[in-house]
Formats: C-alpha cells, structure tokens, sequence
C-alpha cells in the first residue's frame, strides 16, 4: 500500500461512534483528514488523523468536504463518509492507472445496501440525479479545486446549503471539465457498516471489538457484490 502515501481520505462526522469502524478500512500509510459537523467527541484511540471541527449543519456534509479538501496534503483524493468502508487497496488500484494515462480522476460501481435490501450500481453512462454517490469517486485534488460551481459557493465541492444533489452536481461538473472514464471492476460501498451488521452480526463483532483485520473487509463486501441484483430502476 505504497501508493496509498499519496491519497487523502475526507470524512465528513456526524456519527462519531461509527469512526473506529470505518477506520478499520482506511489504509494506514493515508492521510485521514476528518471535519465534523460542529463540536463532536471524538472516539479515543483511532489510528493517526487530522481533526478539524466544522461549523454545524445539517449533517450534509457539504461544507465539511468543502473544508476538508483545502486541509489535505495528499495529491488523490477519496471521500469516506462514516457510515461507509473503503476498499483498502483502492490508492494501489487507481494511482497507476490515473498516472499513466494522465487522468484527473475516475467513476466506478456502488454496492449499496438500504431497506435491507442489497444492489450492485455500475458505474452510470450518464450521472442521473439520485444515482450517485460520492463513494464511487477516486480523483486528483488538483482537479477537484478547479471545479467552480454557477450560483452555489464551494471551492471544489458545492455548497447547496441542505440541497440535495451535491455528489451529482460534483460529477457532472468534474466530467465536464476533465472527464471520467468507468472502471466496472473496481466498487465502492454505501451504507456498508449497516450491510455487515445486518448480514454478518458475528463479523460485525469482531469488526467492533478490532479483531477483523482490513484485508477481510474487501473479501466480505466482494460477496455481497457478487450476490447483489441491479436494481430494476437503473
């Protein structure tokens, strides 16, 4: 996990109680930058971070990325909400991949887990309202800063203040500016800690109590992927 020395991981808080476990899925040679929604206690003991309190919201997250894309040193970014894992080994995957070909940045597919159900999204042909998610974006900070957004502020991401849509917004605007090609094989994972507590209650002890190491958590969720149906809608 070399590569991983040059990816940031931003993590907007509103569920504190949740860090010690998306960090399990955090690469240790990341930086791991996390704002929260105002004043929030952190968990004690999380592997090495930087903490920046955010102004108070209403737990969308915006201004927090916002805030947390000017705190990085990283030269790649990848936005970790607290309720999702992140494949450990991602920066090793989409480094090379974006150095080689000179790519700002690249979209792949979701494993979503909501209502107890579980799907598989490929990555969309064309980015539609409500079939995004930032979890499926891996891309150069540079070229996230660039992004300026017509009537909404936000300096690389948008500040719809409470509006829906940013993830989308974000997208369309990056592909416009430098495209993004799809990687199919590669995944990201919404709602996962809700997925492996509800399906995996042993697992999600260990998860809990430190004992299930990162390498389990990709062979866990590739499971699910690969039992998971596209949804009808898509």
């Amino acid at each position: 996990m070399e590569l991983a020395k040059k990816l940031s991981v931003i993590t907007p808080v509103s569920r504190p109680e949740l860090l010690p476990l998306v960090a399990s899925s955090v690469p240790g040679e990341a930086e791991w930058v996390l704002v929260t929604d105002g004043p929030l206690e952190i968990p004690s003991g999380l592997r090495p971070h930087v903490l920046i309190e955010g102004p108070k919201t209403g737990q969308w997250g915006d201004l927090q990325r916002q805030i947390g894309l000017e705190a990085a040193t990283g030269s790649y970014i990848y936005f970790l909400d607290d309720d999702n894992l992140m494949l450990p080994v991602l920066a090793d995957l989409l480094v090379p991949y974006l150095e080689a070909g000179n790519r700002a940045g690249v979209v792949f597919g979701l494993l979503i887990h909501f209502a107890g159900e579980t799907h598989l999204w490929p990555p969309p042909l064309r980015f539609k309202l409500g079939r995004v998610d930032t979890a499926m974006f891996f891309g150069r900070r540079e070229a996230i800063l660039e992004l300026r957004y017509r009537g909404f502020h936000g300096c690389g991401w948008p500040n719809l203040q409470g509006g829906r849509g940013a993830d989308f917004m974000f997208l369309e605007a990056f592909e416009n500016k430098h495209t993004l090609p799809r990687l199919p094989a590669i995944y990201g994972f919404h709602n996962a800690i809700d997925l492996v507590a509800e399906l995996e209650p042993d697992l999600y002890s260990d998860l809990e109590a430190g004992k299930l190491v990162p390498q389990a958590l990709p062979t866990l969720l590739n499971r699910y992927m690969i039992r998971a149906d596209v949804p009808s809608f898509w």
